[in-house]
């Protein structure tokens, strides 16, 4: 079902002269670690370790594997270029093997003539043949690149899909190639364009904006509910593809001139529990836009992320509502 390209794993901890090797799973593919602990020490002889926390992302890379491993080997996600750097990290691709082309019948009805084409990192490798086979059946396909946080032309991030938006001029719908709903949603709420989901794991087409909807209409009673509120909570994530220091500062400042209270709360995994102490009347998430979208009805209180706060503050019409995206 999954290809975690053990061969080349092998290679970089002998390479590294490894001992000690940290791994790291996101939280589909932890399931699989003991076989691959298995493998890969009797391959090279090595001795794994497993880092348990959850890991949401390349976002949320170890960065303390250095003080109990020689090397970290990262499972599942594409490398984010604007965060590279460390030679005894080693990003592994993950790819799924679910055949796609077979099921294309299934949506080329349902797709307008222009079609943008996304994915994640699971299926990246098949978009050229799935490009080809659509235009062989008379579709004019778009594959987009993104910013410096995207490594593959069409791969989208939870937390950035420029590799949609920059195409989205171009296209009338975009098609979307994997399971879940969160990145298809994102591109669906910064396009607003139509995204149909082409799920090879459950073999079935969604369409996005009736989910959509529904969200725009939980993110406008949030909101409402926020404009009342005069003491603001700003969350900020330690995880390295995470921190917005910065733009928590900015956030903080214009809280402050409108008369409103804030204080900056840092933490490396942001759950509701740890948040019932303080007393706010509202948050407003710096880190993984996933947490006000995905995530709402775990918080007592209103959740926001910056583009909504805008709207709280006058700065943005509702009508020109975006998602929160982390750019490079």
């Amino acid at each position: 079902m999954f290809d975690f390209r053990l061969t080349e794993v092998a290679a970089f901890v002998e390479c590294r002269r490894a001992k000690l090797v940290a791994l790291q799973f996101p939280e589909g593919l932890k399931v699989h670690a003991q076989p691959v602990i298995e493998e890969l020490e009797r391959i090279t002889g090595c001795r794994c370790i497993v880092i348990a926390d959850p890991c949401y992302g390349a976002c949320d890379i170890s960065t303390s594997y250095h003080e109990f491993a020689d090397v970290l080997v990262h499972f599942g996600h594409s490398e984010m270029p604007s965060l590279a750097g460390d030679e005894n990290v080693l990003f592994v691709e993950v790819f799924a093997d679910y055949e796609v082309l077979d099921l294309l019948p299934m949506v080329v009805d349902r797709l307008v003539e222009r079609v943008g084409l996304v994915t994640t990192a699971q299926h990246v490798d098949r978009l050229p043949s799935i490009k080809s086979a659509l235009e062989a059946m008379g579709k004019e396909v778009q594959i987009g690149h993104g910013d410096r946080r995207i490594k593959h032309a069409g791969q989208v991030l939870g937390c950035n899909v420029t590799a949609a938006t920059s195409i989205a001029d171009h296209v009338d719908c975009f098609l979307y190639i994997g399971s879940g709903n969160f990145h298809p949603l994102a591109i669906a709420l910064d396009t607003g364009k139509s995204v149909l989901v082409l799920d090879p794991m459950m073999r079935e087409v969604r369409e996005m904006g009736e989910l959509r909807d529904k969200i725009l209409r939980q993110r406008h009673g949030a909101i409402t509910v926020a404009q009342e509120a005069k003491s603001f909570g700003i969350l900020v994530s330690t995880k390295p593809g995470q921190v917005r220091m910065e733009l928590a500062k900015r956030i903080q400042e214009e809280l402050l001139q409108t008369g409103r209270s804030a204080v900056i709360l840092v933490a490396n995994n942001i759950d509701p529990e740890r948040l019932i102490g303080y007393q706010v009347d509202a948050f407003v998430s710096t880190a993984c836009p996933r947490l006000a979208i995905d995530d709402f009805l775990r918080y007592r209180k209103p959740l926001l992320t910056p583009p909504e706060l805008e709207i709280v503050l006058g700065q943005r019409k509702w009508e020109d509502y975006r998602f929160d995206s982390i750019l490079a």
